[in-house]
């Protein structure tokens, strides 16, 4: 075996590294890592991947569309949320003061705002969002949050029921063309309390 000594370039080498990194490294690397970070990342990284999984997905809004076949708003079928936007039940029946409502009236049953009534006097639901709990698609069983943008009475001096409360209720079923619904939830709102919205 033959053997090429290199002589050191000094007979006295310093104990502290350099400023300056050496020309010529050694073609083996060192037992022990550098105690802090170089300047630049490594071309080649490790194969196994960080502890920390990435966050899942953020899943885009949806919103409601009118469905002629229900004659009432419906959601996409795959969603985590849901928002019938600003114009969509916007409106009071045929009214043309504020209105008159977008394919009005917007109920599966074909229930019908009153004649009498007057946008923004009198009660309207003006906005309907529906999401998830968790965030993710909705499905049967699971829990929704329902939040409604409502326009409560300003003028009833002319209802014989003037003082009352008014009164809204919301139903679920597991497909729209059953016939019996469940009771969800009541809110009771106070005449001339404007613009409001109920979750």
């Amino acid at each position: 075996l033959i053997f090429r000594v290199v002589q050191p370039s000094s007979s006295n080498p310093t104990r502290l590294p350099t400023s300056l990194p050496t020309r010529h490294p050694t073609a083996s690397p060192v037992n022990v890592p550098t105690k802090s970070p170089t300047a630049t990342p490594t071309r080649h990284p490790t194969p196994f991947p960080t502890n920390s999984p990435t966050l899942p997905p953020t899943l885009p809004k949806s919103f409601a569309q009118y469905d002629p076949f229900v004659n009432a708003p419906r959601c996409p079928l795959f969603s985590a949320s849901c928002d019938t936007g600003d114009e969509l039940i916007s409106g009071v029946g045929s009214q043309s003061e504020g209105g008159p409502e977008p394919n009005a009236p917007n109920t599966i049953d074909g229930c019908n705002d009153s004649s009498l009534s007057v946008f923004q006097r009198d009660e309207s639901i003006e906005r309907i969002r529906i999401k998830s709990m968790d965030g993710d698609i909705m499905t049967v069983g699971g829990e929704v949050e329902v939040e409604l943008v409502v326009n409560t009475a300003m003028d009833t001096e002319d209802r014989s029921n003037a003082d009352l409360l008014s009164t809204g209720i919301l139903y679920y079923a597991s497909d729209a063309s059953d016939t019996e619904w469940n009771e969800m939830h009541i809110f009771h709102m106070e005449p001339g309390s404007g613009s409001k919205s109920v979750t």
